[in-house]
């Protein structure tokens, strides 16, 4: 006996697959439009599923707008969050190595722990940009930079970058500096050395740039045509390239080229997108015997902190950077505390937030602007302490040689 069709049953799944039909059908700027939303590990996943969304997740555009908004949801001074990389150092216990942490900027409170990793080894966070970051080993007799990475800690996915092809002599002296060209969509380490002991009136710097697009250094034959009096100018003009700030494609750090001016004397400035770079010198009447000098961001603009052992401004660089011309924020009185946290803090990044009338975020400290007290965050084991911003992002998820790493190297 056959059995009869339920004509409402089949009109149920007639319409489930239409819809089933219509939904697989939507054109691709509606699914962008719905994947840009989630979160970079679900995306991780979802490239699984079929051509169509993997084609989608690996689109250099589709990742830019996944990171504009993750940063866009992370831009307020509770949602900013950080990477905090921790030195064990030697414990009772035998216990040593690092820690790293995912953190609210503002309290410092833990959301996250990335990897705890016990080791002899020096590991250092050489600078962060968009979720990316570029880490580092140092070891051998003359404590070279070794095991370059740049390293996506959201999705954990970790890509060894080769040795910069300079020779002995320079990689002794190199700096780096690590970035992102708006352009070309395309992330950079830039290496800038120049040879020790060099006795002449005047010297190229000698330039390497990584492009994480070709995978490989391009070593630049007319290095950079600025030229130093002697070595000790050359240093001080770079000297503080680890605590750079990015902005809009473009890093920024203090230095001194000014040879008979023992004070910081000029903003330096790497164009990521043109390659070139630029100092722009600092007014003459910022200068105080004794004053600490460090940059930082405030909101989209560039700062710098100025304090002494009685006084601290904010002093805030115009939108057209090519003028330098500076506009007073802030004047007020300091302590003795802020003052020498500050100057054990001059080649670390420092953090600002706005709430509770203005503070500083200064490794495992905070300095409050108005009350000019040092608070100390009790959460962590050691003083020692490395803060990069973290964001949600997809570099390094597609196949370009990147493999799976929960550790440094």
């Amino acid at each position: 006996m056959k059995r009869r069709k339920n004509p409402q049953s089949s009109t149920i799944i007639n319409n489930h697959l239409t819809q089933i039909s219509a939904f697989n059908y939507l054109p691709p700027e509606i699914w962008t439009q719905i994947l840009v939303k989630l979160p970079a590990k679900t995306l991780l996943n979802l490239r699984c599923v079929c051509k169509s969304w993997c084609s989608i997740i690996d689109n250099p555009d589709f990742i830019h707008l996944h990171l504009q908004i993750s940063q866009i949801s992370n831009s307020g001074n509770n949602n900013r969050l950080v990477v905090a990389l921790e030195s064990l150092g030697y414990r009772e216990n035998h216990e040593s190595g690092y820690l790293l942490t995912v953190r609210h900027l503002e309290t410092l409170q833990e959301t996250g722990l990335i990897f705890r990793k016990c080791d002899l080894y020096s590991y250092n966070i050489f600078g962060s940009c968009n979720g990316l970051i570029f880490a580092g080993r140092t070891d051998g007799p003359h404590f070279l930079l070794r095991k370059l990475r740049l390293w996506n800690p959201c999705i954990c996915k970790s890509l060894v970058i080769p040795d910069c092809p300079f020779p002995l002599s320079l990689l002794e002296n190199a700096v780096y500096v690590f970035g992102y060209a708006p352009v070309s969509k395309d992330y950079k380490v830039v290496a800038i050395a120049s040879e020790k002991g060099v006795s002449e009136p005047a010297r190229k710097m000698n330039l390497a740039v990584y492009t994480l697009r070709d995978q490989q250094w391009t070593v630049r034959n007319d290095g950079l045509n600025v030229s130093f009096p002697n070595g000790i100018e050359m240093f001080r003009a770079y000297y503080r390239l680890s605590a750079a700030i990015l902005l809009n494609g473009v890093a920024y750090w203090l230095g001194n080229v000014d040879k008979d001016r023992n004070e910081l004397t000029h903003l330096g400035c790497f164009d990521f997108n043109t390659e070139e770079i630029a100092f722009l010198e600092l007014p003459s009447s910022w200068d105080e015997s004794g004053s600490c000098r460090l940059l930082f961001l405030l909101g989209e603009s560039l700062a710098i902190f100025r304090i002494s052992e009685v006084a601290s401004s904010i002093w805030v660089l115009d939108q057209d950077n090519k003028k330098g011309s500076w506009t007073q924020r802030f004047s007020g009185k300091s302590s003795q505390n802020g003052y020498e946290l500050f100057r054990f803090y001059l080649h670390h990044k420092i953090f600002f937030c706005e709430s509770d009338g203005g503070y500083f975020i200064c490794g495992n400290k905070s300095y409050n602007i108005a009350s000019c007290e040092v608070q100390v965050y009790k959460a962590f084991k050691s003083f020692y302490l490395e803060l990069e911003l973290y964001s949600e992002c997809l570099a390094l998820s597609k196949g370009d040689g990147a493999r799976d790493l929960r550790f440094f190297p």
